[in-house]
């Protein structure tokens, strides 16, 4: 089993951002086991955080955007690819934009501050994904799909219409070695005639030619790194946008993929390894929850932990029904569940992340605040309230958890809660 790892030590750089050209100062820190790669918006108030996750993609036009609440980050592929294949499992990613600096155009810049701040092997154990059936994504003559393999592997084939580009294949076995010397150093490609568009839109405001490799209509203006600069870019990006799962083991056949096949295929093998492809996941019925957690009828709120990472995330569902007492004099006509009860039905999801660990067996964590609420939908009788729950900060006894509720896949809450845990004063009757 292979070990988590961070960085040694921090690394900061300071650039523009490829399609804001805004000025950013991006600073990588070390992080705890279990953090995951966090962005931290710094010039944001109450400096929110955005986890690198596939359900947190909001847009692929031109590059991959990450929201989590308020915040937003966006042209993050690179810099996730470089640390998928350096092996960084832990990353807390400060900036003061929305956008890392482009540096080269590629993920060599990255891979060498990565390098230059030195890594180190935590305790916890990596999780690596292996893929164990076929997903796929489809649209018109473009597709993705990723096959059962032992490593990882990309084949790629890329058709444009440009005289200079046409069909092009690449196949290649990613390794350290392997994306170093092959993939990280390809920059982003871009062409003369969409340029002045992407400006009208706001993209491309940070682009050069040193930066990108650009193509006229009939010439390629910048000097090419490889011959074959585009197809090794497009890998670039798909291996960016997949490490939104964390690490992987499989085969991926791509025909003139991007962003948007890139992120369905992720968001398809996330909901698949919620409901029911995890052979890892961590599943806990109501009586297990009820040996976490110390409530009891009518406020135990929590029907099953679909899968959790103690101390990291949790995903639980609420089942509403009609018989629930809340509903006798909640709008008995018209019954909806009272946004007091759904944070508290979210909280009991993170509730379980936090006391699952043996060492918090038998302790009870209690709110202390409750930040950013939002009802952005009515759960009412029939509705099945899905909650994912992300342990944001923890500092002694005292942590943050980010709760976010979907009915149907769309948002229906989301919240901020504070929580202490605490031992209980007197035990639950069983």
């Amino acid at each position: 089993m292979q070990k988590q790892v961070t960085l040694a030590k921090a690394m900061e750089y300071e650039g523009v951002g490829l399609h804001s050209g805004k000025p950013v100062v991006m600073k990588l820190c070390p992080a705890p086991e279990n953090t995951g790669i966090v962005f931290k918006r710094m010039d944001l108030e109450g400096q929110p955080v955005v986890h690198a996750r596939a359900e947190k993609v909001t847009s692929t036009l031109r590059a991959t955007t990450l929201t989590e609440g308020a915040a937003q980050v966006f042209t993050v592929e690179h810099l996730l690819a470089a640390f998928s294949m350096l092996g960084i499992d832990n990353c807390l990613v400060e900036m003061n934009a929305p956008e890392p600096p482009v540096m080269d155009g590629s993920a060599a810049a990255f891979s060498d501050l990565i390098l230059k701040a030195g890594r180190v092997e935590q305790k916890a154990d990596r999780y690596v994904y292996k893929v164990r059936q076929a997903f796929s994504v489809y649209d018109g003559d473009k597709s993705l799909i990723i096959l059962p393999y032992n490593g990882f592997r990309i084949s790629f084939t890329s058709i444009n219409e440009h005289p200079l580009l046409g069909t092009q294949f690449f196949d290649i076995d990613l390794t350290e070695a392997s994306f170093l010397k092959e993939i990280a150093p390809a920059r982003t490609i871009g062409f003369m005639k969409e340029i002045a568009q992407m400006q009208k839109m706001g993209l491309g405001l940070g682009g050069s030619l040193e930066n990108v490799v650009i193509y006229d209509d009939t010439k390629v203006l910048s000097k090419l790194r490889f011959e074959n600069e585009l197809i090794r870019h497009k890998i670039l990006d798909v291996i960016g946008d997949m490490y939104l799962l964390g690490h992987l083991q499989g085969h991926i056949i791509a025909v003139k993929s991007g962003h948007t096949l890139n992120s369905q295929l992720a968001k398809q093998i996330y909901e698949h390894r919620i409901k029911e492809g995890n052979p890892m996941a961590i599943r806990l019925d109501i009586n297990e929850i009820k040996k976490i957690l110390p409530h009891r009828y009518p406020m135990l709120l929590v029907d099953r932990i679909l899968d959790l990472e103690p101390m990291k995330w949790a995903v639980g569902i609420k089942n509403i029904t009609a018989n629930e007492m809340q509903f006798l004099g909640h709008f008995p006509n018209e019954p909806i569940m009272p946004g007091v009860l759904l944070i508290e039905a979210m909280a009991q999801v993170g509730g379980v992340a936090m006391l699952y660990p043996k060492e918090n067996r038998g302790k009870i964590a209690v709110f202390g605040k409750i930040d950013k609420v939002r009802f952005r939908k009515q759960v009412v009788p029939g509705d099945q309230l899905v909650t994912r729950c992300d342990v944001i900060k923890t500092k002694g006894n005292m942590g943050v958890i980010h709760c976010e509720g979907k009915v149907d896949g769309v948002v229906a809450c989301e919240c901020d809660c504070f929580f202490a845990i605490q031992e209980r004063k007197v035990d639950n009757p069983v």
